[in-house]
């Protein structure tokens, strides 16, 4: 029950990457903004998670991961009826800024708690491929549920529906994390950061760089440039977000067994060819099948394992620090991506989806090279 309970965290904080995305046209309209203010929706989220991540992690370590979660969950409700509650884009982007606090909150301090929880390295793999799953869960279910809500109830609503999970979940979470304090055992082991710790965060980052980048442009070309409607487009996401979900308990067994570079490889070597199907888009859904199922179940395998890789590569004493350098790279770099993937398709959505299939094929590659140099 408390490994579901800290896949709750994961959960929220994924679904309000994705449940944004197919609001975002219907943000657009109901707050009058523009492409920019449509990329700050999304951006502002994600760049003050990025920043708090490591402060978070470490802050976890020293008063003790039971606090963090509790608060993060408390932030992180608050501030989701601030955002379904905005009346301007600017409190909007701001209200999504403290969002991204209490997700600062949540996501490394679930994952630290787990690392405490199993002290067998290939138990734990196995419970962060479940995590990781529950994580990816949360991105099918973004596009479909926001798909929904904003079709039949606006899109303050993709924000609202945190409200009832944080109200089961906050009480729960009081009563089952464990009441640990663990500073005076953490903070005097000496650091030692190696090649290993180094190229799984960088991989991780380069991971997000491109699958977030893919999934804004994914969502900006259903919508806008096919003129789907939001539930539709929802659906059409699927075969990108449904193998994630399904592979990441996978890919951590799969780590437990043979170690974290098999999982990787296939994961990074199905990215890239997913990256390089955007050469075939031009007018119509059929072209981008195959670039979500390759991104889809690159990913899948992927997430669980280079999680994984970074915080083994650190003593379990320092788990919420690891957590957040790994989920700061992450994060920090996806924000970076959608930035960069926002801008390169905001004159021409085609021609700038054959651009960034050389780009995310070339990043792809790249990471699996710095895979086998130090994981």
């Amino acid at each position: 029950m408390l490994l579901a309970l800290l896949c709750i965290g994961i959960f929220l904080v994924q679904l309000d990457v994705t449940v944004v995305n197919v609001a975002l046209p219907s943000i657009r309209t109901g707050l009058d903004t523009s492409l920019t203010g449509q990329q700050w929706v999304v951006a502002g989220y994600m760049i003050t998670l990025a920043a708090l991540l490591l402060v978070f992690g470490a802050l976890g370590d020293r008063i003790g991961h039971r606090r963090v979660v509790l608060a993060g969950l408390a932030v992180f409700g608050l501030a989701s009826l601030a955002c379904g509650a905005a009346p301007n884009i600017e409190l909007l982007v701001t209200a999504r800024a403290v969002q991204g606090i209490g997700a600062a909150l949540l996501l490394p301090g679930t994952l630290a708690v787990i690392t405490d929880l199993y002290a067998d390295s290939g138990a734990r793999a196995r419970a962060v491929g479940i995590w990781a799953g529950a994580g990816a869960l949360a991105l099918p279910s973004g596009p479909l549920l926001g798909g929904a809500l904003v079709s039949g109830l606006g899109w303050r609503a993709v924000f609202l529906i945190n409200l009832p999970i944080i109200a089961v979940g906050l009480p729960v979470a009081w009563r089952l994390v464990p009441r640990v304090q663990i500073a005076h055992k953490r903070a005097r082991t000496r650091l030692r950061i190696g090649a290993d710790f180094i190229g799984a965060n960088v991989v991780a980052g380069l991971m997000n760089f491109v699958g977030l980048g893919t999934v804004l442009v994914m969502t900006l070309y259903l919508q806008e440039h096919l003129a789907h409607n939001a539930f539709r487009a929802g659906l059409e996401l699927i075969p990108l977000f449904l193998p994630l979900a399904v592979l990441g308990p996978v890919s951590g067994r799969i780590t437990a067994r043979y170690g974290p570079r098999l999982p990787m490889t296939i994961g990074l070597l199905l990215g890239a060819t997913g990256s390089l199907c955007l050469l075939g888009v031009r007018d119509g859904y059929a072209a981008v099948v195959p670039v979500e199922l390759g991104l889809g179940l690159g990913m899948g395998f992927l997430t669980a394992a280079v999680v994984n890789a970074a915080v083994a590569s650190l003593p379990p004493d320092r788990a919420g620090l690891a957590s957040g350098v790994n989920n700061t790279c992450r994060q920090a770099v996806g924000a970076l991506g959608v930035a960069v993937y926002g801008a390169v398709v905001s004159h021409n959505v085609v021609s700038g989806l054959h651009t960034l299939a050389w780009l995310g094929g070339g990043l792809w590659l790249l990471a699996l090279a710095i895979t086998w140099l130090t994981v």
